[in-house]
């Protein structure tokens, strides 16, 4: 799983364990006797995993013929990894079937937001900042923990409420419970709580072993 570890690989597929159970990272160091800040290595190296396996699944259901390899993927963890600022706060979401996939909004701000569900933009001919927020069916502000919903302007005579709201509400109770959370990080939870949601019928340990053993944990430690 990870080359060069100190740890067994029980205590790997321990934390890996524990971590699908979402216990926080305290939690996991009293049940493994690992120190703190070993196990919040080893969970950033996961939740890099987690967001690019999501990339893949959303290049899959949005169309894509090939999903691309992890290591041309996530620019965003490549920069955490360098020390770039990072701190974005506003995400798109949008539903495919039963999932919901997550999208980092760059350059939004919350009167843009606002315009565009009052409908302020529909007549702009440009097409361009307005038509990204176009796609989504809700947005969220990770600063003021709102929900802003489009799906009144989507034109598709469904509002995927059921799926959106539930989302939300999973996403912002799981996050809320990371007090102080650094925003540098905030991608990488949402794209967890992205995983957790799409993977809620499914075993999601099982899951992770497969992801793992497909690339592992070392492969993240160039960019993280």
């Amino acid at each position: 799983m990870l080359k060069r570890s100190h740890l067994s690989e029980k205590t790997c597929r321990e934390i890996i364990q524990l971590f699908s159970d979402d216990l926080t990272a305290t939690q996991i160091a009293g049940v493994t006797s690992v120190s703190r800040v070993t196990i919040n290595n080893y969970l950033k190296l996961i939740r890099t995993h987690i967001a690019r396996h999501c990339e893949d699944q959303a290049q899959v259901f949005n169309g894509a013929k090939t999903a691309l390899h992890p290591t041309q993927q996530l620019h965003v963890v490549k920069s955490l990894a360098e020390d770039k600022p990072h701190s974005n706060v506003y995400y798109g979401f949008y539903t495919v079937n039963d999932n919901v996939f997550t999208s980092e909004l760059i350059g939004i701000t919350r009167p843009t937001i606002r315009e565009f569900q009052q409908g302020g933009w529909l007549q702009r001919q440009d097409g361009g900042q307005a038509g990204t927020l176009g796609r989504y069916n809700a947005i969220a502000d990770f600063d003021e923990w709102n929900l802003y919903r489009m799906d009144a302007l989507a034109g598709t005579g469904k509002t995927h409420a059921d799926d959106i709201a539930v989302f939300w509400r999973n996403t912002r109770s799981r996050l809320l419970k990371f007090r102080g959370m650094n925003k540098n990080t905030l991608y990488l939870h949402v794209k967890e709580s992205e995983f957790r949601y799409n993977c809620r019928h499914n075993d999601i340990y099982k899951i992770l072993l497969n992801i793992i053993y497909k690339y592992p944990l070392h492969l993240s430690k160039s960019y993280v």
